[in-house]
């Protein structure tokens, strides 16, 4: 593979990461007003795809591919060691506000108890539909016999009904707290 190829690649890769590192450029620039464990974060975030960003950019002028490893790897461990400094700041944010709160001699808002049938009912109704659709794709579909589709369909239908059923009922166990 070329270097211009993995280069369009890191390209692309890059721009569709604007999901992480536009908030996080938000973060950064309102300073103050947002808690330092999240502006630490933030840093980590915009430092990896910097990175990343640069790298692609070396693919492109360096005909070698050592150096935007390099740089893409100090990027790595420049933000995960950020990332794990936030982790600590957040842990002490929260000692904090414990203490505060412990001061008030007065605890978090309750939450009102909500009834968890209903959300149950909707895990349970998505995860059938999609557990329907997703049999009835792999039974449409072209590939191998009909028996091993039929298996492979019941399968992956009960797989996913049961994954959406688990989460309904921790949601659930959850909202009855």
């Amino acid at each position: 593979m070329t270097h211009t190829v993995l280069a369009i690649g890191t390209a692309a890769l890059t721009a569709s990461g604007c999901v992480w590192y536009l908030p996080a450029i938000a973060d950064l620039q309102a300073g103050a007003d947002r808690p330092r464990s999240t502006r630490t974060a933030a840093a980590a975030c915009v430092l990896w795809w910097a990175a990343l960003a640069l790298a692609g950019g070396l693919l492109l002028a360096v005909p070698d591919w050592h150096p935007a490893a390099q740089v893409a790897l100090t990027g790595l461990v420049g933000g995960a060691a950020l990332r794990l400094r936030a982790a600590r700041d957040r842990r002490g944010e929260q000692r904090e506000g414990a203490a505060r709160w412990a001061a008030l001699e007065a605890g978090p808002v309750p939450r009102s108890a909500r009834p968890a049938a209903p959300a149950l009912v909707g895990w349970l109704v998505v995860g059938a539909a999609l557990a329907s659709l997703g049999a009835v794709a792999v039974l449409l579909s072209a590939g191998g016999g009909l028996a091993s589709r039929v298996a492979l369909a019941g399968v992956s239908g009960a797989g996913v009904a049961l994954a959406f059923l688990l989460v309904g009922l921790g949601n659930a166990r959850r909202q009855g707290r």
